[in-house]
């Protein structure tokens, strides 16, 4: 029977068997305290505090550490050597002559778990867009498999929403030339309003709220002069792919706009969604939950990732409610989530929010008051 692998699986036994090799790759002499200090990201002081062996962690490393050491001496043995010392002192150093003599190990480990990830892709085609997956992985047995699975009625996951969406096919098209750092042109069509050209630098992807949209720096050609160089030019320009019309072509001899390093990790870092609003700055949301469920609701599917806890639910001041708060710039997508949960939630704060919210309110309720009144 062959031996278990130290490496795989997803216990914190194969976890700290990662950080005890790599501690002893460095030929130090190695501790369980220092294996423990880098697993918490923790300074060696703290030890001097607390006992080791107490530590919640210390039962798995304490299996690990000599699993490490064994193997290695299998592979070269006697290339461990430890420091005569006993309890918390006691440490191993490596000696061998093999940088990394677990390499083999370790890349079975990571081969096991891109055949994971294969095996995820096949059964994800019912969530991610057909098109995008059939672009990645055409004329593969790939696709094959998925293909006949999901024929024979074997698909094991699926989304709520069919991704069936216009111009979805364009998604790895932009994806391809943000990678290749192209430039395309292409017509926009808002609704309700004439299309117009665009040279587009793609530079990020989002999807929200089953919408897919593409940002980068563009240029609005006017109509009537396509070719006069009477250009408008916009940053961070945002494009939902089901408002392109036609094909995308590829613009030649213009140099592409990349975007900064992190420049939209905080584009969207303050907002729901995708939208900016005009003079809109980052105010603190505070928001009333009417429910224990809905508060567990809240604390569980997070609205953003600024949100906190402020106040647990319970009774307070003659009413059962709890509350949360928001760090963020309020937007219509915020808006949005807000009043899909009716009743159960309020905002407290801000005001002009609140008032927002409130008018909203009153106009749906006259759509729906009887109109014999």
């Amino acid at each position: 029977m062959p031996s278990k692998n130290i490496f795989g699986g997803q216990s914190a036994r194969a976890l700290f068997a990662h950080y005890v090799y790599e501690e002893l790759r460095k030929r130090k002499f190695v501790t369980m305290v220092d294996v423990l200090c880098v697993y918490y990201k923790r300074d060696k002081s703290y030890y001097d505090l607390h006992t080791y062996s107490s530590d919640k962690a210390y039962s798995q490393l304490k299996k690990a550490f000599p699993e490490v050491v064994r193997a290695l001496d299998k592979v070269e043995p006697g290339c461990v050597v430890d420091n005569g010392k006993t309890g918390k002192g006691k440490a191993f150093k490596y000696t061998g002559k093999d940088d990394d003599p677990l390499a083999a190990e370790r890349k079975a480990v990571v081969q096991k778990s891109v055949e994971d990830y294969v095996e995820f892709c096949k059964a994800s085609a019912g969530i991610m867009p057909a098109s995008w997956f059939s672009s990645f992985f055409e004329n593969t047995q790939l696709l094959l498999d998925t293909e006949r699975e999901s024929e024979g009625g074997n698909a094991l996951i699926r989304s709520s929403l069919e991704q069936n969406l216009t111009n979805i096919h364009l998604l790895p098209q932009f994806y391809k030339a943000i990678t290749d750092r192209q430039v395309l042109r292409f017509s926009y069509q808002r609704f309700g309003q004439e299309p117009f050209e665009l040279v587009f630098h793609p530079q990020f992807l989002k999807e929200y709220n089953g919408r897919w949209f593409v940002f980068g720096d563009a240029e609005r050609l006017r109509v009537g002069e396509l070719d006069s160089g009477i250009r408008e030019s916009f940053k961070a320009y945002n494009v939902p792919l089901d408002r392109i019309v036609g094909s995308l072509t590829l613009v030649e001899g213009v140099k592409y706009i990349p975007a900064e390093k992190g420049f939209y990790q905080l584009f969207f870092k303050d907002i729901i969604g995708v939208t900016h609003e005009k003079d809109a700055k980052v105010e603190t949301v505070v928001i009333r939950t009417k429910t224990e469920y809905q508060h567990g609701l809240m604390l569980t599917k997070k609205l953003h990732e600024s949100q906190i806890e402020t106040l647990p639910f319970g009774e307070h001041e003659g009413q059962w409610c709890g509350e949360i708060q928001l760090l963020i710039e309020p937007n219509r997508e915020l808006r949005g989530k807000i009043l899909a949960y009716g009743q159960h939630l309020e905002v407290m704060q801000p005001l002009s929010l609140r008032e927002q919210l409130r008018d909203i309110i009153s106009k749906q309720m006259s759509q729906y008051s009887d109109a014999s009144e």
